[in-house]
């Protein structure tokens, strides 16, 4: 018996439309418009920055009230990892300053330049500390420069930090305030600054950020090519400092706002409210809810 021309027109559609739900449903995230294709950039570039002042306080947090110690752990860093102390004492007049090396910057970044949080790293951080670090008022620097460069992503296309200049001043034991003054991101035309606040509220009398727990609060603004964007955390964003955890924060709200287009976007980092280590942050941008993995 044949079947009628119409009922195979119809099997054809409907094997179709499946078709394209499966494929849908392969990626997180399927249709994106340039705006989106920024947002996951500048929350990319946000998450690293919260690592970068990780790395800075991890390293910083090991000096001595003399200056540089013999040899720095580096557990948080990655095997590639080392810190070329440059001016080791205080008592000569001037400031301590040092390195944090995460192996060159030439592509593909190395396996041995993937950190613990799971992101590959190169280039230098540079760290000025003009008294020891631990005391209150205490104030330091942390640079990127055209001599230093920075990377940070996957091993075959990682971003570049072509300049950052952060200065920092420790308020309390557990609270740190930073004045971003610039953060250029050249292969997308990202240019970030602001101010943020850093508290820790688990493991303030332990040297570092390992097992430490805080949170973040600030706000600022973003240029991106010809578009300009308004941050703020609209709810504290909370980060654990662990193996497999210390990418990105699992929970709290950044707000950012699209000036041209007087446009509110939010980013939830804790879509699921669980806290979760699963580096899935929600996008909802004009009505339009997008999960996204960070890498």
């Amino acid at each position: 018996m044949k079947i009628p021309q119409m009922r195979i027109g119809l099997l054809l559609v409907l094997s179709w439309g499946m078709l394209l739900g499966f494929s849908s449903c392969e990626r997180i995230n399927n249709n994106v418009d340039n705006h989106e294709d920024d947002l996951s950039d500048i929350v990319v570039v946000t998450t690293e920055l919260s690592s970068m002042l990780e790395f800075a306080d991890e390293s910083s947090d090991q000096t001595t009230a003399k200056g540089t110690i013999a040899q720095f752990k580096l557990q948080l860093f990655s095997k590639e990892a080392k810190v070329i102390v440059i001016d080791s004492t205080y008592y000569d007049g001037d400031a301590v300053e040092f390195l944090v090396d995460f192996g060159p910057t030439n592509l593909p970044l190395k396996p041995s330049q993937k950190c613990v949080d799971g992101r590959f790293r190169g280039g230098k951080l540079r760290i000025i500390l003009e008294s020891h670090y631990i005391e209150n008022t205490a104030k330091s620097h942390l640079f990127v420069d055209d001599q230093t460069g920075y990377m940070f992503g996957n091993e075959n296309k990682p971003l570049r930090v072509d300049r950052l200049e952060i200065d920092i001043e420790r308020e309390f034991k557990e609270l740190l305030k930073y004045t971003i003054k610039k953060l250029e991101i050249d292969s997308r035309s990202l240019e970030l600054a602001g101010s943020l606040t850093l508290e820790k509220i688990a493991g303030a009398n332990t040297p570092g950020m390992i097992g430490d727990q805080y949170i973040m609060k600030g706000s600022g603004k973003v240029e991106m090519g010809e578009d300009d964007y308004l941050w703020e955390i609209g709810s504290p964003l909370k980060k654990k400092v662990e193996p497999g955890c210390g990418m990105i924060p699992v929970k709290g709200l950044l707000n950012l706002n699209i000036e041209s287009l007087n446009r509110n976007v939010v980013v939830d980092f804790d879509p699921f409210d669980n806290e979760s280590c699963d580096r899935i942050v929600r996008i909802t941008n004009a009505g339009k809810v997008t999960d996204l993995e960070i890498k």
